[in-house]
Parts: C-alpha cells; sequence; structure tokens
C-alpha cells in the first residue's frame, strides 16, 4: 500500500542518447590520424553546389543557387586538368535592360594540389578559362530570345579536398573571374537592327560537393 516508485533518469543519460550517431561516424572518418591515399593519376568526376554572386556593370551583387560539375584527368597526383560546367539563375540589379538571366560558367581549367600523396587534407590552387553563356533572358517579366555568350576570360580561386577514401573526397572551393560582354542585343531579340549594349560582369562562386576517382 505504499506510494509507487518513480523512476528518475540519471542526469546526462537524455542528452546522451540523443547525440546524431551517423554524424559523429562520419565526423570521425574525416579527423581520423593517419596515411589516407588522396591524389593520385586517374580520373576524376564531381558534383557540386553552392552560391554565386554575380555584379553586372559595377552593379551591387546578386547571389542565386549554383549547380556543377566537373570531369577531369589528375596527371601525376598533383596536376588535374579538367572541365567543367556550372549554372545559377541570377536576378540583374546592374543593367535595366534585363531582370533576370541563366549566368553559366564553363572552364577548360587546372588544380595544383598541394601536400598530395597520402595526406587526407589536401589544398590546392584553381585556374581556369572561362566562357560564360547566357540563356532564359527575362525582361519585364517575360522570357526574351535573347542569348549570347561573353568570354573567355581567366577565373582564379582555390580549395580544400578532405579525401574519406581512396576513392572519394569532400570538397570545398571558390573561385572569381571578371571579363567583358560585348554587343549584347537590349531589346528583347537576338536578331535585328535594335539596340546593342556592353557591359561588364564580375563573378564569384562558392562550391561544396564530392569528388570521385574510380
Amino acid at each position: 500500500g505504499g506510494r509507487p516508485r518513480v523512476r528518475t533518469p540519471r542526469p546526462g543519460r537524455r542528452r546522451f542518447g540523443r547525440i546524431p550517431w551517423p554524424m559523429l561516424f562520419w565526423l570521425g572518418c574525416v579527423v581520423e590520424v593517419g596515411a589516407q591515399p588522396s591524389t593520385r593519376p586517374g580520373w576524376v568526376f564531381g558534383i557540386e553546389s553552392g552560391a554565386a554572386s554575380v555584379s553586372l556593370d559595377g552593379g551591387p551583387g546578386d547571389g542565386a543557387a549554383l549547380v556543377g560539375g566537373r570531369i577531369g584527368r589528375d596527371l601525376d597526383g598533383v596536376v588535374t586538368p579538367y572541365l567543367g560546367l556550372a549554372y545559377a539563375d541570377v536576378r540583374s540589379r546592374g543593367l535595366d535592360a534585363f531582370d533576370r538571366l541563366t549566368f553559366a560558367h564553363v572552364d577548360l581549367g587546372a588544380r595544383l594540389h598541394f601536400a598530395a600523396g597520402r595526406r587526407r587534407w589536401v589544398p590546392y590552387g584553381d585556374l581556369a578559362l572561362t566562357f560564360r553563356p547566357v540563356r532564359d533572358v527575362v525582361r519585364d517579366g517575360k522570357r526574351t530570345g535573347v542569348d549570347f555568350t561573353g568570354g573567355p576570360v581567366f577565373s582564379g580561386g582555390g580549395g580544400l579536398a578532405v579525401h574519406l577514401s581512396g576513392g572519394w573526397a569532400l570538397d570545398v572551393n571558390v573561385k572569381a573571374g571578371r571579363g567583358a560582354f560585348r554587343d549584347v542585343p537590349a531589346d528583347g531579340t537576338s536578331g535585328g537592327a535594335g539596340a546593342r549594349i556592353d557591359f561588364d560582369a564580375a563573378s564569384v562562386r562558392l562550391g561544396v560537393g564530392v569528388s570521385w576517382r574510380p
């Protein structure tokens, strides 16, 4: 006939049960101490997402989501020539001629890996010749028939590869470039003798993704 006993959990037990074990597992893979195969000769494939900021004609930079991919060939564990493609849907505040446009970057470049070999954390530099095709231009709320390409321009940056295994790596990178677009139709049509404009464009790209070496 006594009072029922109420079990009180020990302090800390509830917190311990809430630890995100998968996250700790992956964190342990990243910070594990010891030799780890990283860069080596062969094909390299990468995908990424992130953000891009594009400033047109010195106007304020407009941010947009970025998606991209890359294929390269590691020559000697240090130098990796590659072909890359990245897209961002950018709102234009620097030009009255356009409201929105799909701003792409096509990179013919090379990465130079530092401290490569069997280190898990591998920084690298990146230099590319970049072509910048523009598609899906919107003016006054309507899609126009204007398509144009700027470049080539030089883009430069760098990043860090964190190798989880001999084949897979996390990849964080940043790249910037600047150049001019010339003789661009500004009347909403890609042909004819309408108004044409010249303008500069500066872009900064931040990408986070994975690389795979088969």
